[in-house]
């Protein structure tokens, strides 16, 4: 199906579970997931290969 998916993290769960009405159902947000297709006409990003860098050069030890 080719759908991204991308989590959103940091968000306020009392305000999403307030404004979807999920404490009077029982119920609780814990994630929240952006899902959609990629335009790729608008999107030259979305077929460049992702480089990641070496964790050892992306993150570094403080004594």
């Amino acid at each position: 199906m080719k759908v991204d998916a991308t989590p959103i993290e940091g968000f306020n769960a009392d305000i999403v579970d307030e404004v979807l009405g999920l404490k009077e159902k029982g119920s609780h947000s814990s994630v929240i997931l952006a899902l959609g297709y990629r335009d790729l006409e608008k999107d030259y990003m979305a077929t460049v290969k992702k480089v990641r860098l070496p964790i050892d050069e992306m993150i570094t030890k403080v004594y």
